[in-house]
């Protein structure tokens, strides 16, 4: 899919203008509700995920196209009423195409590297309780999440190199 195709069919979702520069908070919030319930601290990591996207989408474009009221906005669609599963992972599917199909592979390794480095503090930081077994840390449910929004990209990237 193209970007374009991509930042159209965004829009048919209510994701339009300035927004879809940030629709990689998507898999994030994917990884929140996997076990249910966004938890606060979850929101504090994607809080600082998105401080830090504004601030590289900015400096990208050189001057102020997206502020932190407007990343907000966004997450705050996904959290307060939880989205079903099948649209978190229709909207994922856009990332790569709106975000990871830029030319400047430096700048898609550090958007790439932030989301999943995102994805694991997300999943390290929703224990439910304690005491808990070396293997229960990261949720099981957020473990598969996790490999499932990897596999998404892997795959876009290998796509995207087979067809250059």
């Amino acid at each position: 899919m193209a970007r374009q195709e991509a930042t159209e069919e965004l829009s048919m979702y209510g994701i339009t203008g300035p927004q879809a520069y940030l629709i990689d908070i998507i898999p994030l919030i994917e990884m929140m509700w996997t076990d249910g319930k966004v938890q606060e601290s979850e929101v504090g990591i994607l809080n600082e995920y998105m401080q830090e996207r504004v601030r590289q989408i900015n400096e990208r474009a050189g001057c102020v196209v997206i502020d932190f009221n407007d990343a907000q906005a966004l997450a705050h669609r996904f959290i307060e009423v939880k989205p079903k599963p099948e649209f978190l992972r229709t909207l994922r599917l856009l990332v790569s195409p709106v975000v990871f199909s830029s030319s400047d592979e430096t700048y898609v390794d550090s958007v790439m590297k932030l989301l999943i480095e995102t994805c694991i503090d997300i999943g390290a930081i929703s224990v439910r309780q304690y005491p808990y077994s070396p293997h229960e840390r990261f949720d099981e449910n957020k473990k598969v999440c996790l490999f499932d929004i990897i596999k998404t990209f892997v795959e876009y990237r290998r796509y995207g190199e087979q067809n250059k």
